[in-house]
């Protein structure tokens, strides 16, 4: 099995990218796609860029030039959910472009093969992904670093499986964020590839889960937040967890 590995920065990525064995390097669509072996598995790396059209090219790539049995994205997001906290864990249920509205043509939030209802991910490897996720969660002070755990109170991280919005914006602002709560009220948190990176993988009949690391709270203190613990701790997040989901595939 072939695993496809995504993640649209580089501060979330830059771990599993020292960890790989690497095989190929391949330029592509300017993109380099990085085939080897991680924890014993095979896998394709790749560092997306920011946005929908972004992950949508490279995980077409991903699917019909690199034939990947599976794709995985992880990063961060910002929680738009009351519960969301810094440094808890959204396994997506359902991905949806808060910015599409074809209406009144199509009902709001529509998209084409697909509907009105947002994007399944695939449930046996978001089960996968949640354990994962969870095992880290219970050993977070094996993991990061005693002054991070303590800086941004990642003493009780919750695992969650809830929706993610999707839109070609950074949410930094309270008003934004409060419109995408109040059109669609059942998202925990919101990014800007997800819903893309489902789409594809759906119309091509490719399992894939999508994992987020609530990075700041999608209002004013964003700008501020977000850098921070994109720099410190994200990538550590993706590292342990991505090794915990590959142990656990059969």
């Amino acid at each position: 099995m072939k695993i496809g590995i995504i993640s649209a920065m580089y501060e979330e990525f830059d771990r599993l990218l020292q960890a790989v064995e690497v095989e190929k390097k391949t330029a592509l669509g300017m993109r380099e796609y990085i085939e080897g072996r991680l924890f014993g598995r095979e896998v394709v790396l790749v560092f997306s860029q920011w946005g929908k059209t972004a992950a949508a090219s490279t995980t077409a790539n991903l699917i019909n030039v690199f034939a990947a049995d599976l794709v995985v994205f992880t990063g961060v997001a910002g929680g738009l959910d009351s519960r969301a906290r810094v440094g808890d864990i959204v396994v997506a249920e359902r991905l949806y472009h808060h910015d599409v509205d074809a209406s009144p043509f199509k009902p709001r939030y529509f998209v084409p093969l697909v509907g009105p209802d947002g994007i399944p991910t695939d449930s046996r490897t978001s089960d996968l992904l949640a354990e994962a996720a969870r095992h880290f969660a219970a050993h977070i002070g094996e993991y990061i670093a005693r002054e991070d755990v303590e800086e941004f109170a990642l003493q009780n991280v919750l695992v969650h499986r809830k929706n993610i919005a999707t839109g070609d914006q950074f949410v930094k602002t309270a008003s934004v964020k409060e419109r995408i709560v109040s059109d669609l009220p059942d998202m925990f948190a919101v990014e800007m590839e997800g819903a893309a990176v489902a789409q594809v993988c759906w119309e091509h009949g490719m399992p894939f889960a999508v994992m987020r690391t609530i990075s700041d709270t999608a209002d004013g203190d964003s700008p501020r937040d977000y850098p921070k613990f994109l720099a410190r701790v994200a990538s550590t997040y993706s590292f342990y967890i991505v090794k915990e989901f590959l142990d656990r595939l059969p």
